[in-house]
């Protein structure tokens, strides 16, 4: 397969740099987002800072691979996608992905998935890619069905949100047709 992996027509997926703290610490310290990502304290920037610093440019060996997600005509961030839990054995991967409010419901985030599918499978070699959604993440749920996603579980109570239980649900797609 030919061409640029990691853009598109109108966005740009591209490795995190030092300067991208500030936006890498307003997304990750969203706190309406820590129940689905298992946090449970904010980070700081100089853990994000640490954390661009010591990236080795291999998500194989990492295990996961952050991504800025830009606007190719005037870099400006729109948000953060990623791959975690790698596993070149069994050639599969989660996606987390984060779009800022103030993009949202604009189809960047299909628009993302694509690329990030289309590198996961030429470069990394993966063919499967799963994602794990609480089940009142409406928004998130139908991006992915409508990006070819096919819910293959469910986890009855997996998630506490104070005396509250929620399901997760399990999504994953064949990146093989």
């Amino acid at each position: 397969m030919r061409g640029k992996f990691l853009e598109g027509d109108i966005l740009l997926l591209r490795a995190v740099n030092a300067e991208d703290a500030d936006i890498m610490w307003e997304i990750d310290n969203d706190s309406t987002q820590w129940i689905e990502n298992c946090m449970s304290a904010p980070l700081s920037k100089t853990m994000l800072i640490d954390y661009v610093l010591s990236y080795s440019a291999d998500p194989i060996k990492d295990g996961q691979l952050r991504l800025i997600i830009e606007k190719k005509n005037n870099k400006e961030v729109v948000g953060l996608i990623e791959l975690y839990d790698i596993s070149a054995i069994h050639r599969r991967a989660y996606v987390g992905i984060y779009i800022l409010p103030q993009f949202r419901g604009l189809g960047l985030a299909r628009k993302t998935l694509g690329l990030l599918e289309k590198f996961a499978l030429s470069v990394l070699n993966l063919d499967k890619l799963g994602v794990k959604i609480v089940i009142n993440n409406i928004e998130s749920i139908r991006l992915f069905k409508n990006s070819g996603y096919s819910q293959c579980g469910c986890m009855p109570g997996w998630i506490r949100t104070g005396d509250e239980q929620k399901d997760l649900l399990l999504f994953s797609k064949s990146l093989k047709n």
